[in-house]
């Protein structure tokens, strides 16, 4: 009885591999589209940059086509042996429709794991360098952290904005520094500049010409009617910190570039001041729930595929794009609810997975039925 459960693995496994590179191939294209333009154009990266950008979001999208690709996978593999009556026949040699799926299942838990390590762990750690990769490939390439029109407000106590660049020349130049609150204490204006990156010392320095400036007052920096005349230069170098920009991005990094630890760990803090950890406790939810999405997935697939009865790939991929639709759509709903524990979202986040599992079984045990 071993060369049926082999069966069953051999199909569902090819069937995996392709519905994941389908599913993952079009999630990647769609993001891609709205940044490449973007890179190649405004920041002037190369290719080995562009590599890395799609290293570093693939954890996030297996996060969603993990599930999605399990799914796909199921439905394909059993309307096809319904389809082709080779259920029929396994059924009538005494086989049990159970032991067809206990192999679904057992696969379906282990990519159940593998979700859940990619969601605790590699999702947000490459999420986080994901975010950061402009700002570390600053020293290298000095020019793809400076977007046009765009304010970079990534070096500490510093806005840089620029209205045109060209090579490592830049032009309209407006550097604001801030104080501890983040409010405007000074501008410098300069018609031209000069980027060089310090890749030894983890530094980029900014060479402005014809300088003009202004301060603020400290006590009161929005109050225009106190704005004096500040500096006034024909070359004036700025030194931004890069390894400090970097290290301030980790310390302020989001409840999503946490890791799963971190994750309770921030939620026991905010319990010890008496703080409902709302965020974090749907991070957390949220996290191990697409996991567990893997098996729900599956087994309202492994019934629904049998039902189909249909061999086209077009059939199970569309039936599983409205299934995960439907899924993720509520993972929306939970979230926009976050802040209102009351209305306990993270009991909406798991309706789907508690659904699509007991529908499942139902459905599988009236189909083992007939």
């Amino acid at each position: 009885m071993k060369i049926l459960p082999k069966y069953i693995t051999r199909q569902l496994s090819i069937t995996l591999i392709f519905s994941l590179g389908v599913f993952t191939f079009v999630l990647l294209l769609v993001r891609m589209l709205r940044q490449l333009s973007e890179m190649l154009v405004n920041r002037h990266v190369g290719l080995d940059v562009i590599g890395w950008f799609i290293l570093l979001l693939l954890p996030y999208i297996l996060s969603f086509t993990l599930p999605m690709a399990m799914l796909a996978a199921t439905l394909l593999v059993f309307g096809r042996l319904s389809a082709d009556n080779e259920l029929t026949a396994i059924r009538a040699s005494g086989v049990g429709l159970g032991r067809v799926a206990a192999p679904v299942v057992v696969m379906a838990l282990v990519l159940s794991g593998i979700c859940f390590y990619v969601n605790a762990t590699l999702a947000p750690q490459c999420g986080f360098q994901f975010r950061t990769l402009f700002l570390q490939l600053t020293t290298r390439n000095p020019m793809a952290l400076l977007e046009e029109g765009k304010p970079i407000k990534d070096f500490p106590g510093y806005v840089v904005s620029i209205a045109h660049k060209q090579g490592n020349m830049i032009q309209d130049v407006a550097l604001f520094t801030l104080n501890d609150k983040g409010d405007v204490i000074s501008r410098l204006h300069a018609q031209t500049g000069q980027v060089t990156g310090k890749p030894a010392e983890g530094k980029l320095l900014l060479d402005l010409y014809k300088v003009t400036g202004d301060i603020r007052d400290e006590k009161d920096p929005n109050n225009v009617h106190k704005i004096t005349p500040g500096t006034t230069a024909d070359h004036y170098p700025v030194e931004l910190d890069i390894r400090q920009a970097v290290r301030q991005a980790r310390a302020a990094r989001d409840l999503p570039d946490l890791m799963f630890g971190e994750v309770l760990d921030e939620i026991a803090k905010l319990r010890a001041k008496g703080i409902y950890p709302a965020a974090a406790l749907m991070e957390a939810h949220q996290r191990v729930a697409g996991a567990v999405a893997c098996v729900a997935f599956t087994l309202i697939g492994i019934p629904l595929g049998i039902k189909t009865s249909r061999r086209e790939t077009s059939v199970g991929i569309a039936l599983s794009l409205g299934l995960a639709l439907i899924y993720y759509f509520t993972m929306v709903v939970a979230n926009t609810l976050r802040g209102r524990p009351g209305l306990f979202p993270e009991a909406i986040l798991w309706t789907p997975n508690f659904i699509f599992e007991i529908l499942g079984i139902w459905l599988l045990w009236r189909v083992s039925r007939v």
